[in-house]
């Protein structure tokens, strides 16, 4: 594929997020979308159409996308990436019970990614709390941290 200039890329952004606002207000409940290629005419199912909204939207904002499926269980190491740590570390959170797994043939254990997402949500939500509680106590020593919210 040949180099796009500035030109052509911001144009393509810009029809991009036509697009995605376009979809935005005619998806769904508001009415039918539909593709046509050449002189083909096809419905787009009602659960695509925020799907496509929104990769359009980054798109148009100029950021890269990344479609992948999603499988209700995952590895090891899916979910290590998911909790961005080893995946050893996940095993030790296996191994203690931490995160419910299943074993499947040979040696190997798969995890439910709702499970992996709850384990996420309680790890992010005790982080925040020992940063504010931080925070708390360092404005009670008369300093100041700043934390990004």
């Amino acid at each position: 594929m040949a180099a796009r200039t500035a030109k052509e890329a911001e144009a393509e952004a810009r029809r991009a997020r036509e697009l995605a606002e376009v979809l935005a207000r005619s998806g769904g409940a508001h009415g039918k979308v539909q593709l046509r290629v050449e002189k083909k005419t096809v419905d787009v199912p009602e659960r695509a159409v925020p799907l496509i909204a929104e990769v359009l939207e980054k798109l148009g904002a100029g950021e890269s996308v990344e479609v992948r499926t999603v499988h209700d269980t995952l590895s090891t190491t899916e979910a290590a990436e998911i909790l961005n740590v080893s995946r050893p570390y996940v095993v030790k959170l296996l191994d203690q019970g931490v995160i419910p797994s299943e074993a499947t043939e040979g040696n190997h254990r798969r995890v439910k990614r709702t499970d992996v997402l709850e384990f996420k949500r309680r790890k992010d939500a005790e982080r925040r709390r020992l940063a504010d509680d931080l925070a708390a106590e360092g404005r009670r020593l008369n300093r100041e941290y700043k934390l990004g919210r």
